[in-house]
C-alpha cells in the first residue's frame, strides 16, 4: 500500500455525499474552544482508512457452475481497477462464503438441517478435491481469506487473482433454497451472535466493507422458527405451504400489488402462465428475514454507513411470470385428476444458464443508495460489472470534502487551518502507534495541507496527507480533527 499526495485524507462533514465526519463536543477538542486554540468554531473529526474488507457471497446451488467460472475468469478486471485508483492498491481482505445455510429437516436434496456451510469463510479446496486444480498459488496454512496490504505484506504466494480463484472454488452442490441474507449476517456476526471463529480477523473496525453477491435465484432466508421447508405435512398443492418446491420462496417471500403470487393454475391448466407486476419483498408477514432489517444490521457494522458498498450480480426483478408443470408426485388435492405445480419463470437467460427474478436481493442493494449496484448475471462477461464494483471501492476510499470554512489557527502566522492530523501505524504485535503529523507549512513530508483544488470537491476544501518520499506503507489510517467556522457567529476574517 502507498499513500500519495493526490489525496488520502480529508475532513468529512457527515453528509451522504461527503462521507462520515462527526461533530464532537467542545470538551473533546484540545485548546481553548477549538482544536488548536482558535477560540471559536465547531470541532469535527474523521478517520480515513485505506483498508477494505470484501465479502463475496457465491451461490453454490445447482446450475451456478457457469457463473462461478466467469467470475473467476474475469476477476483480474476487479484487481486492475483497484490498482488504478488514485492511491493504488488498497489494504485488502477478500473472503468468500456461500448461500448454503441448510434448510428443513435434512430430507431436502443437498440441504442439511445443521446450517449448511454456516456463513464460514471458505478455505482453499483440499488437495484431493477436483477443484484443487484451480489453486495455482499457495495460501498460508489455515488461511480463510486473502490478505494483501498493497505494500508487499500478504498471506499467499503468486498473484492475488489466482489466490481469489482458489478460495472461490465452491462448486455447485449446495442447498437449492438459497439463504443469501442469512449467510451474510452470520459471516459478519450481524445476526445477534458473534461471527464464526473461522472468520475472526476478517472484518476490521477501521476498514470499509464491500459485499458482492453472485446468485441466480432470490434470497430465501427463512426466519428462525418458521417451518417454511416442511415436507412432512406439506407436499400437495392444497397443503398449507404447497408442494416442496422453490416456489414457496416466491409465494411467501414476495407480494405483487399486495397479493401473494398464486400457486393455483387458472382452470388447473398446466400450460397457463400469469404475469405479475409491482412485486416486492414480503417483509410484513415474517416468513423470511426482512430486507430493511437485514440492511440495517449490515449498516450497523460501521459507524459510518457511507463506508459500505453492496452489489449483486443477479437476475433482474422483472419480468415476474408464474407458470405450471405436471406434479412430481401424484396430486389430486385440487379436485382434478392431476394438479399442476407452480414454478417461477426465468427473468433472464443466456446460453446455457438463466436466473430468476431477484426481488429481495435487488431491494437489499437499493437500501444502500448510490453505494448499491445491481449488475447482470445473464452475460458472457462479468468484467464490466467487476470494473463497476472496483470503481465503487475506489470511491469509498476517496477523501471527503469540507462543505464550509475552516477556522484559523491563531498560534500560526497568516491564515492556517486549525487542524490536527494523527497517523496510525499498526504494529506486528497488534498494537497501533499514533503520531501527530505537522502541517506542510511547518515541515517537509510526512505532513498535511489544506486545499480547495481537488476536482471531486468542486471548490469545497480538503485536508490532504502527504507521505515522506519513498516511505514504507506503515500508515494504514489517518484521523483528522479541525475546527469549522459557524456562519453568523465566527469572525469572517478568521475563516478560510
Amino acid at each position: 500500500m502507498r499513500f500519495v499526495s493526490s489525496g488520502l485524507v480529508a475532513l468529512l462533514m457527515g453528509t451522504v455525499g461527503c462521507g462520515g465526519g462527526k461533530l464532537i463536543n467542545q470538551s473533546d477538542a484540545s485548546g481553548a474552544g477549538g482544536i488548536g486554540g482558535s477560540g471559536f468554531g465547531r470541532p469535527y473529526e474523521t478517520t480515513v482508512s485505506r483498508a477494505v474488507d470484501i465479502l463475496f457471497l457465491i451461490d453454490d446451488s445447482s446450475g451456478m457452475l457457469r457463473a462461478q467460472t466467469i467470475l473467476r475468469r474475469d476477476f483480474p478486471t476487479f484487481i486492475t481497477t483497484l490498482q488504478s485508483g488514485p492511491d493504488g492498491m488498497p489494504d485488502l481482505h477478500i473472503g468468500v462464503i456461500t448461500s448454503d445455510m441448510g434448510a428443513g429437516d435434512g430430507t431436502l436434496a443437498a440441504c442439511n438441517a445443521t446450517g449448511g456451510k454456516r456463513g464460514i469463510l471458505q478455505p482453499p479446496p483440499p488437495a484431493t478435491s477436483p477443484a484443487a486444480v484451480l489453486c495455482t498459488v499457495e495460501l498460508q496454512a489455515g488461511a480463510r481469506y486473502v490478505a494483501d496490504n498493497g505494500g508487499g505484506v500478504r498471506n499467499y504466494t503468486g498473484g492475488i487473482a489466482e489466490a481469489f480463484r482458489c478460495v472461490a472454488a465452491v462448486s455447485e452442490t449446495g442447498c437449492g433454497f438459497e439463504h443469501q441474507f442469512a449467510a451474510i449476517l452470520r459471516a459478519l456476526g450481524a445476526d445477534g451472535r458473534p461471527a464464526p471463529v473461522e472468520n475472526q480477523g476478517f472484518l476490521r473496525p477501521d476498514a470499509s466493507l464491500v459485499i458482492v453477491m453472485l446468485t441466480d435465484e432470490d434470497d430465501c432466508s427463512a426466519t428462525p422458527g418458521v417451518p417454511l421447508f416442511d415436507v412432512a405435512s406439506n407436499m400437495t398443492l392444497f397443503s398449507q405451504l404447497g408442494p416442496s418446491l422453490q416456489f414457496r420462496c416466491n409465494e411467501f417471500g414476495h407480494v405483487c400489488n399486495g397479493q401473494h403470487p398464486s400457486r393455483i393454475a387458472p382452470n388447473n391448466d398446466v400450460a397457463a402462465t400469469m404475469t405479475y407486476s409491482g412485486c416486492t419483498s414480503n417483509d410484513s408477514e415474517g416468513y423470511l428475514l426482512g430486507v430493511v432489517d437485514t440492511a440495517n444490521r449490515i449498516k450497523a457494522l460501521k459507524m459510518d454507513p457511507a463506508k459500505i458498498l453492496v452489489a449483486s450480480i443477479s437476475g433482474p426483478a422483472t419480468p415476474y411470470v408464474v407458470r405450471w408443470r405436471p406434479p412430481s408426485t401424484a396430486d389430486t388435492s385440487c379436485g382434478a385428476a392431476s394438479c399442476p405445480w407452480p414454478e417461477i419463470g426465468h427473468a433472464c437467460s443466456f446460453v446455457d444458464s438463466s436466473a430468476d427474478p431477484a426481488v429481495r436481493v435487488t431491494e437489499l442493494v437499493s437500501q444502500f443508495g448510490a453505494r448499491g449496484l445491481v449488475l447482470p448475471i445473464c452475460a458472457d462477461s462479468y468484467a464490466p460489472s467487476l470494473q463497476r464494483v472496483g470503481e465503487g471501492v475506489n470511491a469509498l476510499l476517496e477523501p471527503g470534502c469540507i462543505s464550509g470554512q475552516l477556522a484559523d489557527d491563531p498560534a500560526k502566522a497568516g491564515l492556517q487551518p486549525d487542524c490536527i492530523v494523527i497517523a496510525h501505524a499498526p504494529q506486528p504485535n497488534g498494537t497501533v502507534v499514533d503520531s501527530t503529523v505537522p502541517s506542510c507549512a511547518d515541515a517537509d513530508p510526512p505532513c498535511w495541507t489544506f486545499t480547495r483544488d481537488r476536482p471531486s470537491c468542486q471548490g469545497d476544501a480538503a485536508v490532504v496527507y502527504s507521505p515522506a518520499p519513498g516511505s514504507p506503507p506503515e500508515i494504514k489510517s489517518v484521523t483528522v480533527k479541525c475546527s469549522l467556522c459557524v456562519p453568523g457567529e465566527s469572525d469572517p476574517n478568521r475563516c478560510i
